[in-house]
C-alpha cells in the first residue's frame, strides 16, 4: 500500500518542483514526456535507495526528521543527476544550480511523506 503512495507522491512531487523557477523544461516539444522520463529517474532510484518509514504513523519522530533530512540529500543528487541525463540524453529537465536543487528534492520528499499516512494502515499478513 506504501509503494502506490510513494509513486504518486513522488510523482505528484516532480510535477510540482517544474513549478519552481529555476526548473525548467527544456525541450520544445509542449508534451508531458520529459515529467514522465524524469519521474521515471526518480522512481527507478526512489525504488533502489529506500529511506521511507515501515511505519509512518508510530515512528518515532527523531527517526522521521533523520530519515528526512537523507531522504532531501537523496532527492537533491537525483535532481542534480537527472539534470546531468538532459546534457547527455535530452531528457527534458534541467536544474539551474544546487540550491534549486535543493529546493525541488524538498517538494519531492515533503509530497511523499505527505502522502503515506493517507488512507488504511497497510496490514502484514502472518501465515
Amino acid at each position: 500500500m506504501y509503494k502506490k503512495r510513494r509513486v504518486l507522491g513522488t510523482c505528484l512531487g516532480v510535477a510540482l518542483a517544474t513549478l519552481l523557477p529555476g526548473v525548467s523544461l527544456t525541450t520544445d516539444d509542449p508534451s508531458w514526456m520529459p515529467l514522465v522520463l524524469g519521474s521515471c529517474v526518480f522512481l527507478v532510484l526512489n525504488q533502489l535507495i529506500y529511506t521511507y518509514p515501515s511505519d509512518i504513523r508510530s515512528a518515532p519522530p527523531i527517526l522521521l526528521l533523520l530519515q528526512a533530512a537523507i531522504g532531501i540529500v537523496q532527492d537533491t543528487l537525483i535532481w542534480l543527476l537527472v539534470s546531468w541525463l538532459n546534457s547527455q540524453m535530452y531528457l527534458g529537465l534541467h536544474v539551474d544550480g544546487l540550491l534549486t536543487a535543493l529546493l525541488a528534492g524538498t517538494v519531492v520528499r515533503v509530497s511523499v511523506l505527505a502522502l503515506l499516512p493517507l488512507g488504511p494502515r497497510p496490514t502484514t499478513s502472518t501465515p
